[in-house]
């Protein structure tokens, strides 16, 4: 039979392969059925819900079965919310997640449960030594995971709070041809190519091509902004069960600013929205990201399967930026800039190899997980956030910028200014580590009852020199994981989850030693549902979680200490799909309260909420397909976002008191099997938001991230 196209109401898509098996008849059964293929195609249904990980995460257990919260977003969802890079509004669509906007041209830098959490590409562990990496680009994204807790059975090597894994676009087999444009507020133009096919009549070798390229001003004055993305894949079909997959991502990306950030003695928000401290002279930031991912997988028997992974990650920037580290003494309208110099160069080598199976034990039932991470990571960073003397004054009432000349006038380059080859200016950072997991979900009870544990011994060698300060630590740890699910019904189950971590420092500490691994353990009982045939779920967890050697900074000083432990407990609620016919709903809320419990050194530590806390957050989305037959089609959107109760990025004993952020969004969208065109209009209400506030050690100086004011983005895509 060859291939048909049908346009239905169904809330599903499907593509189903059978053989040549269909010309006999089976009126009883399709066990036997089998079609070339069939696609078929709902204008109701968009992939808001998703129900299994991807092979990156390496289980197959479905997540209504997995003892943990794991929320999956898919690159249609981003699209519909028109964003470009992952350091955007993404964590509006996960409960209690949040981003500290302070490198917006670089990190995405997501807390979430009062800790920062770790990133992922294709289940490589990407957690930095420094800042990075670079933000990935929707143009390769294909789904983005969100581990909520620790994820044993992908490695230890993060805070307990999570992890996050991005799903690179890989080849499908199928010929399809996408192209996109994005016109958008401060001049902005994006274009975005994505092929993907097959090489030979055969359909063993497949490919997957992404190009991307754009521009921008930004909201304050003097930004300014380019990017291209390169990413080609290729991938080799020995047969149904083997399988090679090569795939390589370059990002070069060209921006004014770090960050949005502004600083004033005055408090915060207390600037002009478009306030900038940068001159339209200074030297831009430049960054470049390489990545190569090697996939060999192998399935043998009937449920069981190999997989070896190598990856490689080279990524750094360089540029500058002037910075005010305090008020000036004479007169509060003046803000006395230096002109700071900030290079990294970050590289990553990781290999991976694990086995999945199933087998049985009598009537108990094994998924059974084993492998083998060896991962190396160094960074070495040139800046001089700490040496920069020269002063670059600028009138808060009355800025004159000009064409920046270094040295106030006497010209140069940045190293007749700041020396940045000196040893006070330089930083290198390494760390290997080998880790071992094992994991046995055993099913009981007419698998029912899933009962998963787990173990990983883990070992790591770290290095650092800061700024000359040399220090080297070697760990090890064992950390064990315990999984429990009942299933209620077909749609429902309630877990319990007990899971450890074991995450090596990069630093120094204020005795000269490197900074001890920071070990955490997290306790998590929840309820999941599928709704309406699948359509739509919800996730409600509480969790309590606890961190020993937490690192926090002396108020006097800024030096780093690790004498502290932290609690983070709460409660979080995530709802997504498709609610009725056409509407297409994300909705989630969360409770976190994070503190200190315990610094023997600084004790009025003690209470202080951790980094970043926002007590209350709040997100709604919803697309919605209007059910008119004249406007066959068309689709409208709403959203917004609300966090209440936030706290400073650098936690203080008297902290002030930041404003609640509530920002409206809201779209008009048409497609078709072949055109979709997207309007959103960003911040409707106009409001004058900032985020990732904190003050300086002497409290003379407020800094914070400003956010942009209303703005558009008309998107315009074509299946070719």
């Amino acid at each position: 039979m060859g291939r048909k196209r049908l346009s239905i109401s169904l809330a599903i898509v499907l593509s189903i392969s059978f053989s040549a098996n269909a010309q006999k008849k089976q009126p009883d059964s399709l066990k036997n059925l089998s079609l070339d293929e069939i696609s078929i195609f709902s204008k109701y249904f968009k992939r808001y819900k998703s129900s299994q990980l991807s092979d990156m995460l390496r289980l197959t257990t479905p997540l209504l079965k997995l003892p943990q919260n794991i929320q999956i977003l898919s690159s249609e969802i981003l699209r519909d919310q028109g964003v470009y890079n992952l350091n955007e509004s993404v964590t509006r669509n996960v409960s209690g997640t949040l981003r500290e906007e302070l490198h917006n041209g670089i990190s995405p830098d997501i807390y979430s449960r009062g800790g920062y959490i770790s990133p992922q590409r294709n289940g490589v562990d990407m957690r930095p030594l420094g800042k990075g990496p670079l933000a990935d680009d929707v143009a390769i994204i294909e789904n983005v995971e969100f581990l909520k807790g620790p994820s044993n059975f992908m490695h230890a090597m993060s805070d307990p709070s999570g992890s996050y894994n991005i799903v690179t676009k890989k080849p499908t087999g199928r010929t399809r041809q996408t192209a996109d444009i994005l016109l958008g507020s401060f001049n902005m133009l994006r274009a975005a190519v994505d092929l993907d096919g097959q090489l030979d009549k055969s359909n063993k070798l497949q490919y997957r091509f992404n190009v991307m390229g754009m521009g921008a001003k930004g909201f304050l004055k003097h930004d300014r902004s380019s990017k291209f993305l390169f990413a080609p894949s290729l991938k080799y079909k020995f047969n149904e069960n083997t399988s090679l997959t090569g795939e390589y991502i370059f990002q070069h990306l060209n921006y004014k600013m770090l960050s949005e950030a502004q600083s004033s003695p005055y408090g915060y928000g207390t600037l002009p929205r478009d306030f900038t401290l940068t001159d339209p002279g200074t030297r831009p930031f430049i960054g470049k990201d390489h990545n190569a991912f090697l996939t060999f997988q192998h399935k043998f028997k009937q449920d069981w399967q190999v997989t070896a992974k190598l990856a490689y990650v080279n990524s750094g920037y360089d540029g500058s930026l002037f910075w005010v580290y305090g008020a000036n003494p004479t007169d509060k309208d003046i803000l006395d800039r230096n002109l700071i110099y900030d290079s990294n160069k970050y590289n990553v080598f990781s290999t991976q190899a694990y086995l999945n199976g199933a087998f049985k034990t009598g009537n108990i039932g094994h998924q059974f997980i084993a492998g083998i991470d060896v991962n190396r990571k160094s960074s070495r960073s040139w800046d001089t956030w700490a040496t920069a003397t020269t002063i670059y004054p600028l009138s808060i009432s009355n800025p004159v910028y000009s064409d920046v000349i270094l040295n106030n006038g006497i010209g140069g380059n940045f190293e007749s200014e700041n020396n940045v080859s000196a040893t006070a200016n330089k930083i290198h950072r390494t760390l290997n580590y080998i880790s071992l997991y094992a994991m046995d979900e055993i099913s009981l009870l007419d698998e029912k009852l899933l009962i998963s544990l787990g173990l990983r011994l883990t070992a790591s060698d770290g290095k650092t020199n800061d700024y000359g300060q040399q220090s080297q630590s070697k760990d090890w740890a064992l950390t064990p994981r315990l999984g429990i699910n009942y299933s209620l019904s077909n749609s429902s189950s309630l877990y319990f989850l007990y899971d450890q971590t074991f995450l090596p420092q990069a630093g120094i500490s204020a005795d000269g030693k490197m900074l001890k691994p920071l070990k955490g353990k997290s306790y998590e009982v929840g309820a999941k549902k599928d709704w309406a045939n699948g359509g739509w779920n919800t996730t409600l967890s509480l969790y309590n979680i606890y961190r020993n050697r937490l690192i926090t900074a002396d108020p006097t000083s800024n030096l780093l200490y690790q004498t502290g432990e932290s609690q983070s407990k709460g409660i979080e609620f995530d709802l997504k799909g498709r609610i009725a016919k056409g509407a297409n709903v994300i909705f989630n809320y969360a409770y976190t309260d994070s503190k200190i419990i315990k610094d023997d050194l600084h004790p009025a530590n003690i209470g202080m909420a951790t980094p970043n806390r926002v007590k209350h957050i709040q997100n709604t989305w919803v697309n919605y397909l209007l059910p008119i037959e004249k406007l066959e089609g068309f689709t409208v959107s709403l959203g917004y976002q609300l966090l209440m109760g936030r706290t400073e990025r650098i936690p203080n004993t008297t902290p002030d008191k930041l404003n609640d952020i509530f920002r409206l969004d809201t779209g008009l969208g048409w497609s078709n099997q072949k055109y979709n065109i997207n309007l959103l209009v960003n911040n409707v209400l106009n409001s004058k938001i900032y985020s990732t506030a904190w003050r300086n050690k002497t409290g003379d100086m407020y800094y914070w991230v400003q956010q942009a004011p209303v703005n558009a983005r008309l998107s315009f895509s074509v299946n070719l």
